[in-house]
């Protein structure tokens, strides 16, 4: 048993070693802009209270992450009543890929995201990884928050800040050195 372990330690010293050091941690941040495209389901009301639609959906981002991501969007819009005033609010999710630029490199990545918006704030979050064989190692995530610049819930053009850190992985799972010696010494 000791002689087994004492073949395994070294193994897992060097892949940790490899992987600890060969990661680029990132911090970046920007502005995106959703632009509200054609409808490809909906509305379906669910109630009075419940409104669902899928949109396509454009992401325009500035800064750090700076290029277009395409996307598929599904909105959930609400109507409450608190305290005898209507609230209104729409929580959305959606996923496409993104072409631009990382931190100066060209990308192309997979990009999903959700949040919650109504009249006058949007605020929620997004994760990129790598979507071809180039940029597999790439990842991401983000958070995004801010006052509407559209005003518009539901439509319409908003932009609002965001800030993300994201790393490159540059090696792989295998450790970098292997003893393959059958002999028992």
């Amino acid at each position: 048993m000791v002689m087994v372990l004492a073949f395994l330690l070294p193994a897992v010293a060097v892949t940790t070693a490899a992987a600890t050091h060969d990661d680029h941690q990132n911090r970046g941040m920007g502005t995106v802009t959703f632009t509200q495209g054609a409808i490809i389901s909906g509305p379906t009301v669910l109630n009075d209270h419940t409104t669902i639609v899928k949109v396509h959906e454009t992401l325009s981002f500035t800064g750090s992450l700076a290029g277009t991501a395409l996307t598929i969007e599904r909105d959930v819009m609400h109507t409450l009543t608190d305290e005898g005033q209507k609230v209104s609010f729409t929580t959305f999710h959606g996923n496409g890929t993104f072409t631009g630029t990382l931190g100066n490199n060209q990308v192309s990545l997979h990009i999903k995201y959700e949040g919650v918006k109504n009249s006058t704030f949007a605020r929620g979050n997004f994760v990129v990884s790598g979507d071809t064989s180039q940029n597999s190692d790439i990842h991401g995530e983000g958070h995004f928050r801010g006052t509407l610049t559209g005003g518009v819930e539901g439509g319409g053009n908003s932009t609002v800040g965001y800030t993300m850190h994201w790393h490159v992985s540059t090696h792989t799972e295998e450790p970098e050195a292997r003893d393959n010696d059958r002999d028992t010494d």
